[in-house]
């Protein structure tokens, strides 16, 4: 056998800016390349070639604003409609909005906004001001108008219930007051 199969030489990409030396880097979405003279450079080359979400069906639906058709996603967050012309056109389906409550929870915090459903990063549901950036108030579990005897704030979350009685806890992070609810019929 040849020599040369065994041989081996370590292959360099260049920075197509500065001409500096790709580097093999870890990042949240995975490995990438990236310019060795960053931060003056900030060059990145993704090493997975595969879009960011993969077609599961084409539907039968066309696109509003473009006319080619709607095609059912799986992406980085789970399941969506979106447009396949993307990434000329940008047109997603949004989930409808569920029926709100009678009801908007005021913001404890601000006093301005009212606290709505949100998703996290791993699809994870929490409660937050809609004033959010200027308000920063989350909640992990789903508030509740109710009156914190302690503290006297107006926003509780339920920890359990039975048949007789609810157990909230008030959502001031500085009181977090436990206490008991009958229910009447």
């Amino acid at each position: 056998m040849s020599e040369r199969l065994f041989q081996h030489k370590k292959q360099q990409e260049h920075c197509p800016r500065c001409d500096a030396v790709l580097q093999l880097k870890q990042g949240k979405k995975g490995l990438f390349l990236g310019c060795s003279a960053y931060p003056a450079c900030d060059y990145i080359k993704p090493l997975s070639f595969q879009s960011e979400s993969k077609i599961i069906k084409v539907l039968e639906e066309t696109c509003p604003e473009c006319r080619h058709p709607l095609v059912l996603k799986q992406g980085y967050f789970g399941m969506f409609i979106g447009c396949s012309h993307y990434p000329e056109c940008h047109f997603v389906v949004h989930d409808e909005p569920e029926e709100q409550a009678e009801e908007t929870i005021p913001c404890p915090d601000c006093q301005q906004g009212g606290l709505v459903a949100r998703r996290g990063r791993q699809g994870k549901v929490f409660y937050g001001c809609d004033r959010f950036p200027h308000c920063k108030f989350t909640l992990a579990a789903k508030p509740y108008l109710v009156a914190c005897p302690a503290c006297g704030s107006s926003v509780c979350t339920l920890k359990k219930e039975t048949d007789t009685q609810r157990t909230f806890q008030c959502a001031n992070k500085r009181c977090r007051h436990i206490f008991n609810s009958e229910i009447t019929s």
